[in-house]
């Protein structure tokens, strides 16, 4: 974002040609203000240095010092220097701010990213990647970026678009059904209401927000790419830009070739984490390794860089076509929609945002948001769902992408501070309000709880314990939860929005099986317990 604009005597040709050479004529020089000023200033040159219109002289942080001399020829690199440490200032008071923000947060570990230009102009992790091992997050630490997978989705839907491959007003029912979204058989429903989310009810009369309805057209990319998701999404953006970092879904580690391929990223795989209570930070599962047009990539913010960049260049889509997809959604009313074709689309305060959140409810979140305008992109991935979990309109309730557009847009003045707090703090109210108690049993008792359980022919449980702690396994995730003793004489997930009750079955001194209740009232499935 240029900070300073040189206003010389000759013409802008001229000025070119003078800069080329290091040198220019210098008479004045436009700044915007610092953060926490209002509008611009003019530095002009001065026998005292670089003054503004009251006389005031310059900080070296406006212009980096140079020697008083009467001529009125300059090095460029000043004026450079001038906009670079305007930058610096910048990035330091984000930098801040988001780290501060995520230490209120709870959340482990965050990795950030800012472009302008088409270029990375800043990216740092922050917190740790692994918090039991202390393993630090950074650039490169991978995360799973949830609900961002869609606009890579749609990014491959429309190169089908602009083939003339797909009709967005075709019947979404004439292909077949995607393993999440449900069949669709109403011929209402076209492919441009799964992509802005106006399927349901009436299809283009509203917006509503439905990620399993969105995997719809998976089925679409992949029967006229002639392949998996995938693989497609792997051909035709992950390798051509070069996204080594990136993980076409977790479930590689299933084929031992992708497994291989894949490994050095998959080892800077971040651990996932929620927040429970009043600041305690619990480990929790991985989530679905499966990928589709909704979800499922993994990558890193150093990885989407490359992504915004080639969005930017126009290597993925045409103008046109990139443009359509950022349109805000018309319904059948005439009204614009908050969504546009596998994007959030909105304004604030007179400037254009282009985005998407990322939320699985539990361990990963991301926030992707653009100023096209400005050429400014902002990436962040968090391996807790605290990142976007409250605060999913950037500008209003998201306290990261406020202090993004506080300090990179607004010159530090902007309300969304204030709305932005009070979503914190009712955020974490709301997480230390349900917290439950918990007793500590001996570890006698405990050990009798571990074992194996019998559901059905195909459905073992294992109960685990570890000195005074307990653990269920997740049989379909290969991945483990712990239990924690309740008063009420039972076990309880440490999981924000999760009812299930473990409760285990005695006969005299015996332990012969375990109930698992998923929600009040509902009965308990039974298992029995077979070693």
């Amino acid at each position: 974002m240029k900070f300073c604009r040189v206003i010389d005597r000759s013409s802008a040709n001229a000025g070119v040609a003078r800069a080329r050479r290091r040198t220019i004529r210098v008479r004045a020089v436009i700044c915007d203000e610092p953060d926490g000023a209002e509008g611009k200033f003019r530095l002009r040159r001065t026998e005292d240095g670089w003054s503004k219109p009251n006389g005031e002289v310059a900080p070296t942080s406006y212009v980096a010092e140079v020697p008083v001399k009467r001529s009125v020829l300059i090095p460029l690199v000043f004026v450079v220097a001038a906009c670079t440490s305007t930058n610096a200032n910048r990035v330091r008071n984000f930098e801040r701010d988001a780290d501060e923000i995520r230490n209120r947060l709870h959340i482990p570990g965050m990795s950030a990213a800012i472009l302008e230009n088409q270029k990375v102009l800043w990216t740092r992790g922050f917190g740790y990647a692994d918090l039991e091992n202390k393993v630090p997050a950074t650039p490169d630490t991978l995360y799973s970026v949830a609900s961002v997978t869609k606009t890579f989705g749609s990014t491959l839907l429309m190169q089908l678009v602009e083939k003339g491959q797909v009709a967005l007003d075709e019947p979404i029912a004439k292909y077949p059904p995607s393993r999440y979204a449900p069949a669709i058989t109403d011929e209402r429903v076209q492919i441009r209401h799964i992509l802005s989310h106006t399927s349901e009810g009436t299809p283009g009369q509203e917006f509503s927000y439905n990620g399993n309805l969105y995997d719809a057209i998976t089925s679409v990319i992949e029967k006229k790419y002639g392949g998996p998701f995938q693989d497609v999404i792997t051909r035709r953006i992950l390798d051509p830009l070069q996204m080594t970092e990136s993980v076409p879904g977790h479930n590689v580690i299933d084929n031992p070739e992708l497994a291989r391929r894949y490994a050095p990223a998959l080892a800077r795989f971040a651990k996932p984490y929620t927040l429970y209570g009043n600041g305690e930070i619990i480990p929790v599962t991985y989530p679905s390794k499966d990928i589709g047009a909704a979800a499922g990539l993994l990558s890193t913010v150093r990885d989407l860089a490359k992504y915004d960049v080639a969005i930017d260049r126009h290597v993925l889509l045409e103008p046109k076509t990139q443009e359509l997809a950022w349109m805000p959604f018309v319904s059948n009313a005439g009204k614009p929609l908050p969504y546009g074709l596998g994007w959030f689309v909105g304004d604030y305060r007179g400037e254009r945002l282009v985005w998407h959140s990322g939320n699985w409810g539990l361990g990963f979140s991301a926030m992707y948001v653009k100023l096209p305008a400005r050429n400014l992109s902002m990436i962040l991935l968090a391996n807790s769902e605290a990142l976007s979990d409250p605060f999913w309109v950037p500008g209003e309730t998201n306290p990261f992408i406020c202090s993004f557009l506080r300090h990179f847009v607004f010159n530090g003045d902007d309300p969304c501070k204030q709305a932005a707090e009070a979503a914190t703090n009712k955020w974490l109210e709301g997480r230390a309000a349900h917290a439950e108690p918990t007793i500590t049993l001996d570890e006698a008792v405990l050990a009798s709880y571990a074992g194996e359980y019998q559901q059905s022919e195909k459905r073992t449980i294992t109960i685990t314990r570890e000195g005074t702690r307990i653990f269920i396994d997740i049989p379909r995730k290969g991945d483990r939860l712990e239990l924690f003793a309740s008063p009420k004489g039972d076990f309880f997930f440490k999981v924000p929005n999760t009812t299930t009750r473990v409760r285990f079955v005695r006969e005299g001194e015996t332990v012969t099986g375990l109930e698992l209740t998923f929600g009040e009232g509902e009965a308990p499935i039974q298992t029995k317990k077979i070693r």
